[in-house]
């Protein structure tokens, strides 16, 4: 049944009155007092009955006594009332019922106290409007209708399970393969009070439609928390290509969300869109942010430098077996401005891409070299052969691959004044891919015959001793595991990664470069430069501590049965002068050497008994 408002019923009654006391305006007042007096005489009259012209859910019960008017009611339900049908719709799609299946009767004794109540009861001008009412046939009474058992709250149920969605709040992630969305859904609920209310409610024993009340549910992040932030997240991760003039490097979405930082934060009030009215909205709402974490794109950029640069290439020289020289020319480079393509990428990334990919010019600045091509041709007439040095190897395939591979490493290379030099950072991987062999390096004191790049401290040596003779500054020398005696007596320079390097420093006005010839037996190393007026000396070798091989020392494979060399500490002194005999370096080099040896010769064979 509807329900009048307070206002609404007001607005009604001066409606009505108008309708009666307007007429009468021209009528005399006598004539309106005996009006007003039979009113009231009437309504006395019809104390216990309904007024003239009332009816119940369309069926007459006017002047009747309360017992007419149920009898009168319930003669008309008679009829199949049962049968009336209930179409409930929603959204173009209905659900039909009948009163009897779910249980719905007119509460036929409330109807009649309800007919026989109407116009009895506020002023003397709302009675008189109520009568006008009646005497016009607008004095209309609804049933009020009962469901008996469960059969209403089921139907109801049956009826929701079609129309409610579950609300879905919008997530956003980075997963492995890029960005991970759930989009948000606004969820329906059957607002079953409502709709009961409406089935309830009858203003004829007629078939009837009735619409559902459905409510919209809303997640906890609706479109209006998701939509800017999963439009960042997508502009971030458009499919990007970056170039610095012939070099192209691409990124997929993957790689780019990784550099996302996405945060689901407390909604503040204001920030999100009001739901309509009538709207389930939950008490805490959330929203999505996307940043760009500043130190990931500093690492990205980075790692782009390293593909996108074209280092320079330093020029070098070259040496014939005749000893000429020739330039070999160094080339210009380019690198990526790795702070202005941090700052395009922090600026550009989050904005809308308006196409499946995107494409950026990388900043890049040129590269330029310490030592260029004009240097070279300058210098080149200049430069001789300052230093030399021999040192030689057992035959030995895998030796001589690592040597040979080794020792090419560092032909050419130019060291300008001022500038250090390490063995590591020159040499470059140590991989079989390169040309290196597995041979024997001596490991804690001990040959170990199964190491990829053995041999390559005959390359240090080598170079170690063809320096030192210039007086060049020397930054760092180890000496081996035991003594090798093929090298000088304590000036060898034992290398190995990590933590052992040969460095040394052109502490000269002029350039030095390196040249290696290698034989199956020997490795040369000639140093290029010009005269510096320096003087080297070396002391002779101070031999102390000698200690015999342990009789439980393990057998070295490296040395032959019965073959042994006493361990002991060996120190020499290096003094390097200027030309007017002032001592620029005075370098002690200590060397302990463990024993080491072959292990016992075998015993002799036993002669046959006569």
């Amino acid at each position: 049944m509807a329900v009048i408002t307070r206002d609404a019923q007001r607005k009604r009654t001066r409606s009505r009155l108008r309708a009666i006391f307007v007429p009468l305006l021209v009528v005399p007042l006598a004539v309106i007092g005996i009006a007003v007096a039979i009113a009231f005489a009437a309504d006395q009259l019809y104390a216990d009955r309904a007024l003239p012209g009332v009816t119940v859910a369309g069926v007459s019960v006017g002047s009747l006594s309360r017992d007419a008017v149920i009898d009168r009611l319930q003669s008309e339900l008679a009829r199949p009332w049962s049968e009336s049908s209930i179409v409930a719709t929603y959204d173009g799609r209905s659900w039909s019922t009948t009163n009897g299946a779910l249980g719905v009767r007119p509460d036929v004794a409330a109807a009649a106290d309800t007919a026989i109540a109407f116009g009895k009861s506020g002023g003397a001008v709302e009675r008189l409007a109520a009568w006008a009412d009646a005497l016009r046939g607008d004095a209309r009474v609804a049933f009020t209708l009962q469901a008996q058992g469960g059969a209403l709250d089921a139907w109801l149920g049956q009826v929701s399970s079609d129309t409610d969605r579950a609300a879905v709040s919008g997530s956003l992630a980075v997963g492995p393969t890029g960005l991970v969305v759930t989009e948000p859904v606004v969820g329906r609920q059957l607002d079953r009070v409502s709709t009961a209310a409406s089935v309830l409610a009858a203003q004829s024993l007629q078939d009837r439609k009735i619409d559902l009340s459905v409510r919209e549910v809303y997640p906890a992040v609706d479109a209006s928390g998701f939509a800017e932030a999963l439009a960042k997240a997508r502009a971030a991760t458009t499919p990007l290509t970056v170039r610095v003039e012939d070099r192209v490097v691409s990124e997929d979405a993957a790689g780019l969300a990784s550099l996302l930082v996405i945060d689901r934060v407390l909604a503040k009030p204001g920030e999100l869109s009001t739901p309509p009215a009538g709207a389930i909205v939950p008490a805490t709402r959330y929203r999505y942010t996307v940043s760009l974490d500043e130190a990931r794109v500093t690492d990205w950029v980075k790692a782009l430098g390293v593909k996108l640069d074209r280092p320079a290439v330093a020029a070098k020289y070259s040496a014939s077996k005749e000893g000429t020289l020739s330039v070999i020319a160094g080339v210009n480079g380019i690198r990526l401005d790795q702070d202005k393509m941090r700052s395009l990428m922090l600026a550009e990334l989050l904005t809308s891409a308006t196409t499946a990919s995107r494409e950026l010019a990388a900043p890049a600045i040129p590269d330029s070299t310490a030592f260029t091509t004009d240097q070279a041709k300058e210098w080149l007439p200049k430069l001789s052969k300052t230093s030399t040095f021999t040192t030689y190897f057992p035959p030995s395939r895998s030796r001589f691959a690592n040597i040979s591979t080794g020792a090419s490493q560092f032909d050419g290379v130019v060291i300008m004044p001022g500038q250090s030099f390490s063995f590591w950072n020159l040499l470059g991987p140590v991989t079989v891919e390169r040309g290196y062999a597995y041979a024997g390096a001596i490991i804690q004191n001990r040959s170990d015959e199964n190491v990829i790049g053995g041999g390559l401290c005959q390359v240090s040596t080598t170079m170690f001793n063809a320096l030192s003779k210039l007086g060049y500054q020397i930054d760092e020398r180890h000496a081996h595991g035991y003594l090798i005696d093929r090298y000088p007596l304590g000036l060898d320079a034992a290398v190995f990664d990590p933590g052992v390097d040969f460095r040394w420093t052109n502490d000269t006005d002029v350039p030095v470069f390196l040249w290696s010839w290698v034989g199956d037996t020997f490795v040369t190393f000639d140093v290029w430069s010009m005269p510096t007026g320096r003087t080297v000396t070396f002391s002779d070798a101070l031999q102390k501590n000698f200690v015999d091989v342990p009789p439980d020392q393990p057998a070295d494979p490296a040395f032959p049965k019965g073959v042994s060399v006493k361990g002991r500490d060996v120190f020499r002194t290096r003094t390097v002068s200027d030309a007017s005999g002032k001592a620029i370096h005075q370098d002690f080099f200590a060397s302990h050497y463990a024993p080491v040896w072959g292990g016992p010769l075998p015993a002799p064979a036993t002669p046959p008994a006569p």
